[in-house]
């Protein structure tokens, strides 16, 4: 079995603020990280910002700075998120980094030696929101549907990469799932552009001058997306660096359903041309919306992560809520929508009520019948047992396979089924009549809650951590009189 494991995320592109869909996925990529770290893999996590192209240019023009000052301080706005949320990434590639630029024109003269690069002239419309060209037929009363702006014509020289010679060895290795493209909604949306004939791209650009020169013709820039692709090599010190030689191929590429193409067609038709192993799996997310309409600065529904963080709480408890909240509302398998009327609602039924509750209601049981300690802590209730080997089951086999909102689920039902347990057993009656089943109801659910920060330790670690901390001091009776939890206070609605 392979010991490393490599996950990246798309690099952001860095013309404003981030918001909660670059931290969806981020945290997407954190939580599979945090998983196989914890099942022992050494793990290289990957993530970073797309910082050229004439977007970009344009916007810091609008701000009244230079294009390296703007991103910059985006950088510092994403990193500072990234630490707010508790993402423990390995490291975080600028595409105007040095290290970047060097491994591109390595990854350049690669793409050159394959003879699948030539020069044309291309004319068509070309969307600065899109940083790509689009097609006439695909444009709604004369502008680009998702910009609502109208696109420039233009007519330059360009370099081009032979796609076409690589679309049907692609078509085969995408078939035979040698290149898993999840879920299969995606795989089938990949295979029909495939076979709708697409055309060969161009790799630069003349007339965008705020990117890394072309190697071999100094007229030219780097197309923005081309050279953002290859993020994923160059984070990995490529060709020579021992990262890349000790984690490529990648096991998981996470991205949003709106750059599939990217990543599913034109990257692995980059790799086959220049020779390097395929990424294992690429996991394509939904998209979401905000209370059913998509974020818009207009609408005023753009959430913001900070905000959302120092609403639940300062420290730990904002952090985790949030990383709970986002990751807990729909299936990442299809689009959804974040509700975010319901954030606080759900914060006190799941966090508050729910694994807060249960562990604190656990340990004052401990403490006020068992004097703070367990007694054979291997005398499970069977049907506990039973049910917890079930739901680990199902836990592995969902983080295994992606699925991160039905692993909470069935974490979340397992927890519910312990609750019930105490109620049905009464301890407290037990306690009172002297029942010899007493050490067994309290082994159980001590057990039961030893096993649930197991489980969710990748989604709060934060929290987590504290909670494992209390566990230990109970296994070794030393956990105080008076103890309080408070995992997660309730809020006031």
């Amino acid at each position: 079995m392979k010991k490393t494991f490599y996950i990246t995320t798309p690099i952001y592109y860095a013309s404003g603020k981030p918001h909660i869909g670059h931290s969806f996925t981020t945290l997407y990529a954190d939580v599979l990280a945090r998983y196989q770290k914890i099942k022992g893999k050494d793990v290289f996590f990957s993530t970073g910002m797309d910082e050229h192209g004439s977007k970009i240019a344009q916007v810091a023009k609008d701000n009244k700075k230079e294009p390296q000052d703007f991103v910059d301080e985006v950088s510092e706005d994403y990193k500072k998120l990234w630490e707010a949320l508790g993402i423990k990434y390995s490291d975080f590639i600028r595409t105007t980094s040095e290290k970047h630029k060097k491994s591109v024109y390595s990854l350049m003269k690669k793409l050159k030696e394959s003879g699948d690069i030539y020069s044309d002239y291309y004319e068509g419309l070309y969307c600065v929101g899109c940083e790509s060209f689009i097609l006439e037929r695909n444009l709604v009363d004369d502008l680009c549907p998702d910009h609502l702006t109208k696109p420039q014509k233009v007519k330059e020289k360009n370099y081009f990469f032979n796609l076409k010679k690589y679309l049907p060895s692609l078509k085969k290795i995408i078939e035979n799932n040698e290149l898993k493209i999840v879920p299969e909604s995606r795989k089938n949306e990949i295979l029909n552009i495939i076979d709708s004939d697409i055309d060969n791209f161009s790799i630069t650009r003349e007339q965008v001058k705020w990117g890394i020169p072309f190697p071999l013709d100094k007229s030219q820039t780097i197309y923005v997306w081309v050279e953002a692709l290859m993020n994923y090599l160059t984070i990995l010190d490529f060709p020579d660096g021992e990262n890349y030689k000790k984690f490529w191929p990648a096991n998981i590429q996470i991205v949003g359903a709106e750059i599939n193409k990217f990543h599913s067609i034109f990257w692995p038709a980059i790799l086959l041309a220049i020779k390097l192993p395929l990424p294992e799996k690429i996991f394509v997310h939904g998209l979401f919306t905000v209370n059913g309409q998509k974020m818009s600065k207009t609408l005023k529904n753009v959430i913001n992560p900070f905000s959302m963080i120092d609403k639940f709480g300062k420290g730990s408890i904002g952090r985790d809520a949030t990383r709970y909240l986002l990751l807990s509302q729909f299936s990442a398998f299809e689009h959804g929508d974040i509700k975010e009327s319901e954030f606080i609602t759900k914060y006190n039924s799941d966090l508050a009520n729910g694994v807060g509750n249960l562990a604190e209601r656990v340990f004052s049981m401990i403490n006020k019948f068992k004097k703070g300690t367990v007694k054979n802590g291997k005398d499970i209730d069977k049907k506990i047992q039973e049910f917890l080997e079930q739901t680990e089951k199902e836990y592995e086999k969902n983080m295994e396979n992606l699925n991160l909102f039905e692993a909470l689920q069935c974490v979340f039902l397992f927890m519910k089924s312990i609750d019930k347990y105490i109620d049905s057993k009464k301890p407290w009656e037990m306690h009172k009549n002297k029942d010899k089943e007493l050490d067994v109801v309290l082994n159980s659910v001590f057990f039961a809650v030893e096993k649930i920060a197991q489980w969710l330790e990748p989604f709060m670690p934060s929290k987590i951590e504290e909670l494992k901390k209390h566990i230990l001091e109970i296994e070794k009776g030393k956990i105080k009189p008076d103890f309080k939890l408070n995992l997660f206070p309730r809020i006031d609605v």
